[in-house]
């Protein structure tokens, strides 16, 4: 009974701050208004110009015992406080925190570099007729209801479990040594057609038309365990490159890029789930990941190592912690074949060994790398190391998206063009300017003397492709990076806008960046690129390159290409 007064006299109360609110009640300032109900005063609700929030009422027990109801103090309109936060109250009188001066610089100008966005994004909406993807802050005001949820793209082929599917899980296949895998079969891939021209102003021109495919073949045996297998038929290695099937508009030939290599071919698994019988209770240390095989290997960012497919075996250890880390991992590589150097050459007789570790903390991810490269060539050995921080830093407007990179090469029989003693400072800046789904990055490095890496693949090209649009290589054809993106004594930086449209199914990348040399040979480069890419439908994508660099002591050198981009 007296829990059911409790709950009648609450509801009179929100009906008085109601009639309050809206003017059918009138009271001054520190007036009330007072009922009673069964001969107790329900209450009282002082209207007072303060951020005060007052307790709710005590409540009383299961024997029924009286509940005492005080007065109800509403800081506002109606509002209600939670017994178990303490109360905060508002000082006037203290200050708020004034943002240092460094933020205050930083943010203003990392602002001043984000002025441009706007006046793009309304001269390209006006050339393209597109509409400029941008948040909304209000509130429709009237319901859209459940919207339709697109049909999931297939793969080419599925078998058994489909890839993201809904639906049961089989009962699979139990294996003595406790693991269950329900098998299934995956088929699918890219495809990559497109036309480019490029003119560098040092002999190099042509025009063409390559193609590229990347198949791969997956064997699904349990979440943790799979055998990937994978051919790209149109392109094969030569060396330090990759021949495309293409045609070169200039010479009028056709180029032979066929092929039946294995570009992967590794099996990655769990031991602790393929033995599980060994560890019932999941409570030792047997949650081992490995991988053998000819894979595809990426440390720093790419700026370590960047092989597309290396013979290596690797072991990890997952999901340690403590002092203040909240997950470490662990890599061991080997290395036995097909290492590339930082040429982009083969090496049959080199090996790698190396030690990777990523660290999650509070506010940063840490990575600390270590490599050796072994060759009884005359390329020579070398010892690698990489310390790189991710995080986000909150400025005074903005939050910024950062990485900071410290690389260094040391060789151990002097330097040769695969192993040079050098260091790269890199870093990486983005942010999304106020009122926009947009993006700005400003990317920077500087390279002091011969930078090397211990493997990069023939497509890789130079450890600066991370840089942006104008140090990457399409990685399709002949058509190369821009500008040079080896890291070998010099300094630059890029800096780009990637603005959306029509819902983010359309995007523009607008950049301009440049390096130059720290040792006096007068190879300074500067350039300014864009990238428009659309998606047509859930499969086809339709892109568009072009950039325009200048050397010192060269002309202006052109580029464009278009591609069709199809994932299956």
């Amino acid at each position: 009974m007296k829990q059911h007064l409790l709950n009648m006299r609450l509801s009179l109360l929100a009906a008085a701050a109601i009639l309050l609110e809206l003017g059918l009640v009138g009271t001054s300032a520190t007036g009330q208004v007072g009922e009673t109900f069964a001969g107790e005063t329900a209450g009282r609700v002082h209207i007072e110009f303060s951020n005060d929030l007052p307790p709710l009422p005590d409540g009383g027990d299961d024997a029924g015992q009286n509940v005492d109801f005080p007065a109800v103090d509403y800081g506002g309109y109606g509002s209600v406080c939670s017994p178990f936060a303490d109360r905060i109250e508002h000082d006037a009188c203290v200050p708020e925190e004034e943002p240092s001066l460094c933020w205050k610089l930083g943010d203003g100008f990392f602002d001043a570099l984000s002025a441009p966005v706007e006046p793009l994004a309304d001269c390209i909406s006006r050339l393209s007729g597109s509409e400029h993807y941008a948040p909304e802050s209000p509130l429709d005001n009237y319901a859209i209801g459940l919207q339709p949820i697109p049909d999931r793209p297939r793969l080419a082929i599925e078998t058994h479990e489909k890839f993201l599917a809904p639906g049961f899980l089989e009962q699979g296949i139990r294996l003595p040594s406790g693991a269950i895998w329900r098998p299934a079969f995956w088929v699918f891939g890219t495809y990559r057609t497109g036309i480019s021209y490029q003119d560098n102003r040092a002999g190099a021109k042509f025009t063409e038309w390559a193609n590229r495919l990347d198949l791969f073949g997956q064997l699904n045996l349990s979440g943790t365990e799979r055998l990937l297998v994978g051919l790209r038929p149109l392109d094969k290695e030569r060396g330090n490159r990759r021949t495309f099937a293409s045609y070169d508009f200039r010479s009028g030939d056709w180029i032979d890029g066929a092929n039946s290599d294995l570009q992967t071919f590794f099996f990655e698994g769990d031991f602790g789930e393929i033995f599980p019988n060994l560890d019932p209770y999941d409570s030792g240390t047997l949650d081992y990941g490995f991988s053998v095989g000819r894979q595809p290997m990426s440390f720093q960012q790419g700026l370590l190592v960047n092989e597309d497919l290396i013979d290596a075996v690797t072991v990890t250890r997952n999901t340690l912690f403590g002092g203040g880390n909240l997950n470490l991992r662990i890599t061991g590589v080997y290395a036995h074949r097909e290492v590339h150097r930082n040429n982009n050459q083969p090496d049959p007789d080199a090996q790698l060994i190396g030690l990777f570790t990523e660290s999650d903390f509070a506010n940063s991810t840490v990575n600390a790398d270590v490599a050796y490269v072994n060759s009884q060539t005359n390329l020579g050995d070398l010892v690698t190391f990489g310390l790189s921080a991710i995080q986000r830093l909150r400025g005074f407007h903005n939050t910024y998206n950062t990485s900071f990179h410290l690389l260094a090469s040391f060789p151990t029989e002097g330097e040769t063009v695969a192993s040079g003693q050098g260091e790269l400072l890199f870093s990486q800046i983005s942010w999304t300017p106020h009122h926009s789904n947009d993006l700005v990055y400003l990317n920077g490095f500087w390279a002091i003397d011969q930078f090397t890496s211990p493997a990069r693949g023939p497509l890789a090209g130079g450890p600066l492709g991370q840089t942006g649009i104008l140090f990457a290589a399409a990685g399709l054809g002949r058509f190369g990076a821009p500008l040079n993106n080896q890291a070998s004594n010099a300094v630059g930086s890029s800096l780009g806008y990637q603005l959306f449209f029509d819902e983010t199914r359309k995007q523009v990348v607008l950049e301009v960046g440049g390096r130059t040399d720290t040792n006096g040979i007068d190879a300074g480069e500067i350039g300014i690129g864009t990238r428009c890419q659309t998606a047509l439908d859930q499969h086809w994508i339709f892109l568009v390159d072009g950039f325009a660099t200048k050397r010192e002591g060269r002309g202006v050198a052109p580029g464009c290409r278009v591609e069709l981009l199809a994932k299956f």
